[in-house]
């Protein structure tokens, strides 16, 4: 037997004691699974779903366009033991940037749902520069070494491999690919200088880590001591004794959110939140504060409460200046007239223009049947109509050169055009009592039961005030008026409809 140190099998542990292989404990039915994507760093459950979808693949195809494995997402969910077969997106990627598949979506069901085809790819990409089989694994470790024959392997072999696996698109197919080249001496004696020893107390604090953490940097940097960690713990050593560090890594663990995010496979990076767990925290100016305490008594630091203090009343005031400014903003896009965002960016809208003038026209159409019913008409009333809305006309021009704006010039000739309808409403019903025809077809009310309505327009030009009108829940109005009576015009709209519903009873 070969292994893949290129060395005869050393038989030396043949009669050691304990479980020995025998013919049925050889595989019928297995995975070939490549030991470069053994060797890459993936994470477990990225490996898991590689052999997964290697299983589905027939050894005999020869040929890489069809060796297409297309489970179902939630298949492989539950062979990587997701809760929800999205997260299988994380470990398709990670296998995709490795170079280990490739993937092609596909519509099927009639379009209305989409698959994955995964070509699983068993030589390396091209320019892969990872650990190609378990003796450059080895030669990176050499602490392991001694221990390599207690797991069956012999020492790594000095010389050579005779061949090794070609990079998928490199050279013709079936050319035999170079044997690699022996490193330099030079660069073997740079690398042994580079190796430092850690410190006693750097490797209690990187002792003191999570198992778990530790295994997730060894699949992500390929050591549990990473040269970014080391310097922080080194510098964080200068301030802090390697028990305080050990606690402070512990408690951060939890307190940090490191546990539930690395349980929920959200923890992306192991070693920035390693480096994170042993950094001091930069917030406080206090060098005795450990996350909120002191050091020399355990008491609450009251920098870091008004801190505190400080960071809610300021993020409470931002929201409240947030929230004053949104709603400052959506008030200047209100119709002024129906205080409704119809898109007229705080302009009046067509609706309200259109029942302005509506209301205007109906003010004169009331006037003209009014005079219609009179026997005995004035001169100066005998085209209603055109009287109505000719001192509508005088009005919007008198409120327009007073400078009002649309809404004031609109609801300066209502006010006029009601208060004409409304003076020859009150001439009709003083001729009844006079004239016959009249009071047989509609009785006369009494003189008294008339509306009192102003017979001037309102004048503007007095200082701005609140209106002194109401909603029509009873709350007061809340618009601003130059009304010299201190309504605003809708609430005198309302008011002058609701004495011409009060006269039309009567």
């Amino acid at each position: 037997m070969v292994n893949d140190f290129d060395e005869p099998y050393d038989d030396e542990f043949d009669e050691a004691e304990g479980d020995q292989l025998v013919g049925e404990d050889w595989p019928t039915v297995h995975t070939p699974v490549p030991v470069w994507v053994l060797l890459a760093g993936l994470s477990a459950k990225a490996f898991l779903m590689y052999a997964f979808l290697a299983e589905h693949i027939n050894s005999n195809i020869q040929n890489p366009n069809k060796r297409i494995a297309c489970p179902k997402q939630k298949a492989i969910a539950v062979v990587l033991e997701l809760a929800d077969d999205r997260q299988v997106a994380t470990y398709r990627k990670e296998l995709e940037a490795l170079g280990a598949i490739k993937t092609e979506k596909y519509r099927y069901a009639g379009g209305m749902r989409q698959g994955y085809k995964y070509f699983v790819r068993y030589n390396p990409p091209a320019g892969y520069q990872g650990q190609m089989r378990l003796r450059d694994f080895y030669s990176a470790h050499p602490e392991f070494k001694s221990a390599a024959k207690w797991e069956g392997r012999t020492e790594a072999a000095k010389k050579p491999a005779a061949a090794m696996v070609p990079a998928q698109g490199k050279g013709p197919a079936g050319a035999a690919p170079k044997a690699p080249s022996k490193p330099a001496p030079a660069r073997e004696a740079r690398k042994k200088a580079a190796e430092v020893t850690l410190a006693p107390e750097v490797l209690t604090v990187l002792a003191a880590f999570r198992p778990e953490l530790r295994e997730a940097m060894r699949e992500t940097a390929h050591t549990d001591a990473p040269k970014t960690l080391v310097t922080a713990v080194t510098k964080a050593l200068k301030e802090r004794t390697p028990e305080q560090l050990v606690s402070r890594v512990l408690r951060r663990w939890t307190t940090h959110g490191y546990a539930g995010k690395f349980e929920t496979g959200r923890l992306e990076r192991p070693v920035g939140a390693a480096v994170a767990m042993v950094r001091p925290p930069a917030e406080c100016p206090d060098a005795g504060c450990e996350d909120g305490e002191l050091l020399a008594d355990g008491e609450p630091c009251v920098l870091c409460i008004e801190r505190g203090k400080n960071y809610k009343a300021d993020h409470k005031a931002a929201r409240e200046a947030q929230k004053a400014a949104a709603a400052t903003a959506a008030s200047r896009l209100l119709c002024p007239g129906c205080d409704q965002d119809r898109g007229t960016e705080g302009g009046l809208c067509p609706l309200c223009v259109g029942g302005f003038e509506s209301d205007i026209a109906g003010a004169a159409e009331r006037a003209a049947e009014d005079v219609a019913r009179m026997g005995s008409v004035p001169p100066e009333w005998t085209d209603a109509r055109a009287r109505v809305l000719g001192d509508a006309e005088q009005a919007r021009e008198r409120a327009r050169r007073e400078g009002a704006e649309v809404l004031g010039q609109l609801l300066a000739a209502q006010f006029a055009a009601r208060s004409a309808a409304t003076d020859i409403h009150r001439l009709r019903l003083a001729t009844l009592d006079t004239d016959r025809h009249d009071r047989a077809q509609e009785p006369a009310p009494e003189p008294e039961a008339a509306p009192e309505v102003p017979s001037m327009p309102v004048m503007y030009g007095a200082e701005p005030g609140p209106c002194s009108g109401a909603r029509w829940d009873g709350s007061p109005c809340g618009r601003t008026t130059e009304a010299e009576d201190g309504l605003c015009g809708v609430c005198r709209g309302a008011q002058m409809a609701q004495h011409e519903d009060l006269a039309t009873a009567r």
